[in-house]
């Protein structure tokens, strides 16, 4: 396994990139106890969201339920039922309710749903299931591409990120045999400035985290 690999290994739980994930965490997890003992049982509904990555960040909480809603099946251990919860789903258009969570929580998957449009939808979804909410997605302006690991793939125009595509096995995206599969490939990740993330959630705080003085990632919380 490359350096790389290494470094944004999500199934490791000591890698660089789960140890982020674990003090961005902190900075919320009182507040989110806090919503917790106000409300049992408490629903959050977790979009895109893996098991791992509460395990990885030491969450544990009797009184909470979490829905984990992906695209396809997504087995959960044994062990791990009655707090977790599988759900298949489209995150542009969520099969629940206005209102049937007390949180919405996702990480790393507004950026990943197709164009401008479905991220527009995405934002009205997680707002018309419930008024609460943390959603997270890499800055555009970090120098490292965190899907690609390529420094400023995210500036290359997808006509030409689609000949790379077509080329090469770059990380997340994997390699096409067509032009335009390789078109749509790299159009599943369309990343964000904080101005543009700001507009989709207009209610919420944003917090931008850093790295070596650079933007990250930005959080959009409404609590």
């Amino acid at each position: 396994m490359s350096f790389f690999k290494l470094f944004i290994d999500h199934s490791k739980k000591d890698s660089f990139v789960n140890r982020l994930r674990k003090k961005r965490f902190s900075l919320l997890q009182q507040r989110i106890e806090s919503l917790i003992e106000h409300k049992k049982p408490f629903k959050i509904l977790d979009i895109g969201g893996d098991i791992r990555y509460w395990k990885h960040i030491g969450w544990k909480n009797s009184d909470c339920h979490i829905y984990l809603l992906n695209l396809f099946e997504n087995k959960i251990d044994e062990a791990d039922v009655g707090n977790f919860h599988a759900v298949v789903g489209n995150a542009v258009n969520l099969p629940f309710g206005p209102g049937e969570f007390d949180l919405v929580y996702s990480n790393s998957v507004i950026e990943h749903v197709g164009s401008y449009e479905n991220q527009e939808k995405f934002a009205a979804e997680v707002k018309r299931v419930c008024d609460r909410y943390i959603i997270q997605t890499p800055s555009q302006w970090f120098p490292m591409e965190p899907h690609s690991m390529i420094p400023l793939f995210q500036f290359i125009p997808h006509k030409i990120r689609a000949l790379l595509i077509m080329a090469f096995n770059i990380n997340y995206f994997p390699k096409a045999k067509t032009y335009k599969e390789a078109v749509a490939v790299s159009r599943t990740t369309m990343m964000f400035t904080l101005k543009r993330f700001r507009k989709l959630f207009p209610d919420a705080e944003i917090y931008v985290e850093k790295l070596f003085g650079i933007p990250k990632s930005y959080t959009a919380i409404k609590l």
